[in-house]
């Protein structure tokens, strides 16, 4: 009987991990539980040097990859914060993190290993603080690290 056992266990063992492989919906779940932390810990960080007016940070948290960073250098970024009319973030509450993906466009994204979205709620100083706006913000993850996409 515990050999029997054994191997009914093993089988079952088998075949949840072949379920977790090939299908994506319980894996990304479980991916999104073991990822959740660092994701929000990367949104927060780059939130608050969006806030604080670190401008440098905000830089160093854009994806490598990422067409903007690729494209322009960090005195062209400020020169784009510099012409942007909306001011700089006052408050800022993140409301979720969800639609974590593998990324199955390697071809247009060869360095990115995964995308998720950071739905977040946000005031600017210019708008005041009865002018929330909501922003769903492209994270991605390059060699093991979260970028603001």
């Amino acid at each position: 009987m515990g050999r029997r056992t054994t191997i009914i266990l093993s089988i079952f063992a088998a075949l949840i991990v072949i379920v977790l492989v090939l299908w994506d919906a319980p894996r990304n779940r479980v991916e999104m539980f073991l990822e959740r932390d660092a994701i929000e810990k990367v949104a927060r960080a780059y939130l608050r040097a969006e806030a604080g007016g670190d401008s440098r940070r905000v830089y160093a948290f854009l994806a490598p990859s990422s067409p903007y960073r690729r494209t322009h250098s960090y005195e062209e970024y400020l020169k784009d914060v510099a012409d942007d009319p909306s001011g700089k973030i006052d408050t800022y509450k993140i409301v979720n993190v969800y639609r974590l993906r593998d990324n199955d466009n390697r071809r247009s994204y060869p360095g990115v290993d995964k995308f998720v979205q950071v739905e977040v709620e946000v005031t600017f100083t210019r708008a005041g603080p009865n002018s929330v706006y909501n922003y769903s913000f492209t994270f991605l993850k390059e060699k093991g690290v979260w970028y603001k996409g």
